[in-house]
């Protein structure tokens, strides 16, 4: 599946919640990189979530709140928490 540029993609998202809804856009790092566009190539996981959370901010659907959350299955290893499977991430924004 091609995704729309963003304003096409989040223009029926601020149709979609009701004052006080809550949206989640929930996505992985996983990717086809003949179908990424270049700013999500281009950067990292923390990045995505950034960018996510201005497409809910500029929008001009009325968002609040946004948050982003790593959602990811971590195991011990050492002294770092590494990530076991795919990596998983969560933006969440609430509707004025």
């Amino acid at each position: 599946m091609i995704i729309p540029p963003p304003p096409i993609l989040m223009r029926p998202v601020k149709t979609l919640k009701k004052s006080g809804g809550k949206i989640a856009i929930i996505f992985s790092n996983r990717l086809f990189l003949s179908k990424a566009v270049g700013l999500w190539t281009g950067s990292d996981d923390i990045e995505h979530t950034y960018t996510v959370g201005c497409y809910l901010h500029y929008c001009n659907g009325g968002f609040k709140d946004i948050e982003a959350e790593d959602l990811s299955t971590r195991k011990q290893k050492g002294n770092e928490r590494v990530i076991v499977g795919d990596p998983l991430y969560v933006v969440t924004a609430v509707k004025t």
